[in-house]
């Protein structure tokens, strides 16, 4: 997989999280049990890729390493992580109910 093959997969798993928080209606819980201050809740998650389960779609034969991958041996495991991300509900800055990336 190549640099620019792997910044659009970050990309497109980021936007899907985003949204399944955004669509996850999680003020309406915190309203339902009347914790509604600033950052009430924070949803944190980490996005890690195993390189070692993915195959280069590049390769000429299963010789040719994959470039993102430092010459290791096959049993060690390695791991991008593609994204580090927050989550508040509600949002502190103009306390949209749906919260924001903080």
């Amino acid at each position: 997989m190549n640099p620019e093959t792997l910044q659009q997969l970050q990309d497109e798993i980021q936007q899907k999280l985003l949204a399944s928080v955004n669509n996850a209606d999680l003020y309406t819980v915190l309203e339902k049990y009347g914790v509604l201050e600033d950052r009430a809740l924070i949803v944190q998650w980490q996005c890690n890729l195993d390189l070692n389960k993915i195959k280069s779609g590049d390769a000429v034969d299963e010789q040719q390493p994959n470039e993102l991958l430092p010459a290791t041996p096959k049993d060690t495991e390695e791991r991008i992580v593609l994204m580090q991300n927050s989550w508040c509900v509600p949002c502190p800055s103009n306390h949209n109910p749906l919260g924001c990336n903080c």
